[in-house]
């Protein structure tokens, strides 16, 4: 009798374990919450640093929550690139050689774009930018 038992809530716990089951909130928090997605910014951006001898190229990635959004930022993608050319042209190359400078100017990039966005769409769902490859010669 001890051995039935035992084998019987072995295999209760066993197969509660392993079942398919899903908890409230598990599926239920991933359908309602949107998920994150990148727009990359196409082609890389390369513009002239001041003095002309010094040049930045970048891949530039929007990191955006939820698909609506996406689709309505993706149609103003060039209006963007714009905004990040203007932003990058000129700047002196000791600006975009320190990597604290790098980050002040993640965050200018990402004031800038979610300030035109607002201008001409929403900015709603722009999450962040991210500098997926920075050089600088």
């Amino acid at each position: 009798m001890r051995h039935t038992s035992w084998l019987f809530w072995s295999w209760m716990i066993l197969s509660l374990a392993f079942s398919p089951v899903s908890f409230a909130g598990e599926d239920g928090e991933e359908q309602s919450s949107p998920k994150i997605e990148y727009l990359e910014v196409k082609p890389k951006l390369v513009v002239n640093l001041a003095g002309r001898r010094h040049y930045l190229s970048t891949n530039v990635q929007l990191m955006i929550k939820g698909q609506d959004n996406l689709e309505r930022i993706q149609k103003h993608l060039p209006l963007v690139r714009h905004t990040l050319i203007l932003l990058f042209s000129d700047l002196p190359p000791e600006k975009v050689a320190d990597i604290n400078e790098r980050e002040k100017l993640r965050e200018t990039a990402l004031h800038d774009v979610r300030k035109v966005l607002d201008e001409y769409s929403d900015s709603d769902g722009l999450k962040d930018i991210l500098f997926t490859e920075f050089l600088v010669q």
